[in-house]
């Protein structure tokens, strides 16, 4: 499935190591009995994976999967600015 350049696989890897990612520090921070509130901006490093994979694609020039990456990458960042802000981790105002 890697090795396919198709728009749908590059968006459906990213949600899905994206998905992984954030289960896997929410687990972590459940066992290590912290709150999401206080901890949020660790939840930046569920990107890794996806950024990790966009190098892999765009190293073997699969464009189609790597804008699907791209776009799975940039609603979720965005995203993740609008939760963080939400909560209050970001002040934009300083």
């Amino acid at each position: 499935m890697l090795k396919k350049d198709n728009f749908w696989v590059g968006v459906i890897l990213a949600v899905i190591l994206c998905g992984l990612s954030i289960g896997a520090i929410y687990l972590c921070l459940h066992l290590l009995n912290c709150s999401i509130n206080d901890n949020a901006k660790l939840f930046l490093f569920a990107f890794v994976p996806d950024i990790l994979l966009l190098r892999y694609y765009a190293k073997k020039q699969y464009s189609k999967a790597t804008k699907g990456l791209i776009l799975i990458l940039v609603f979720g960042f965005c995203f993740l600015l609008y939760f963080l802000n939400f909560i209050g981790g970001l002040n934009f105002s300083s």
